[in-house]
């Protein structure tokens, strides 16, 4: 439990099975769960990986690395990730295999892919709800979040959106079969701002959100959480 803005939170119950709790705050493993739990059949593509950007802790991450530089990732625990793979292997083929993928890409294809073609329709639903909320200047949900990348049609290039900056971003082509989510360092051990998330992955409208009477099943009442997160970050 925790008091906010004179409000008892309840927080999610922490996620009992969390593998690296060195690396990943319970709040983080919590939110993988729920995203396998929105997609049957998705799995979790890795969140702690000790290379360059959120994967990384603050602390493993050199001082110029742009996943440590701005004031959102000054704050939180220097040991910790904050990014999140969620892979759809039904988006993986054998055409993927041919394309040039990135050495330090999030994930490389793995042996044995068969399917002919690839299926973006899931991928692409939960691509799509994060680039519309993000392009949306009136819905807040995302302001604790850095950037997605991920795949919102059929071709072979790769969409994204960063939510700090408002702009237009993408990846390496592994980003075709899972959609990679960096969080803004200073929000890894809140479940408020994975609520919020999980809101725009649902598919519900801001009105929705707000309305629930919790932001999220978290005990912060409609107008309290209009009071905290009605306020959309500019550039």
């Amino acid at each position: 439990m925790a008091l906010l803005a004179g409000v008892v939170v309840a927080s999610p119950a922490s996620a009992a099975a969390n593998p690296n709790p060195a690396r990943i705050t319970s709040a983080s493993w919590w939110l993988m769960e729920e995203l396998l739990k929105l997609q049957p059949g998705s799995q979790n593509g890795g969140i702690y990986a000790d290379k360059p950007g959120y994967h990384n802790t603050r602390a493993a991450n050199s001082s110029d690395n742009y996943s440590v530089r701005d004031a959102e990732d000054k704050g939180g625990p220097s040991d910790k990730a904050a990014a999140y793979d969620w892979t759809f292997p039904e988006a993986q083929s054998l055409a993927l295999s041919s394309l040039q993928v990135d050495p330090s890409a999030d994930k490389k294809l793995p042996a044995g892919i068969t399917a002919a073609a690839s299926n973006y329709s899931n991928i692409a639903r939960f691509s799509n709800r994060l680039l519309a909320s993000g392009q949306n200047a009136n819905d807040p949900r995302l302001n604790g979040w850095k950037e997605f990348f991920g795949q919102t049609d059929n071709d072979t290039t790769v969409e994204g959106w960063d939510f700090r900056y408002h702009r237009a971003a993408s990846s390496d082509s592994s980003h075709l079969w899972h959609i990679h989510l960096s969080e803004d360092r200073d929000k890894v051990e809140s479940y408020d701002n994975k609520q919020a998330l999980l809101s725009v992955l649902r598919g519900e409208t801001v009105d929705q959100w707000l309305n629930r009477g919790d932001c999220g099943s978290n005990g912060v009442s409609g107008l309290t959480c209009q009071a905290l997160c009605l306020v959309r970050r500019v550039p």
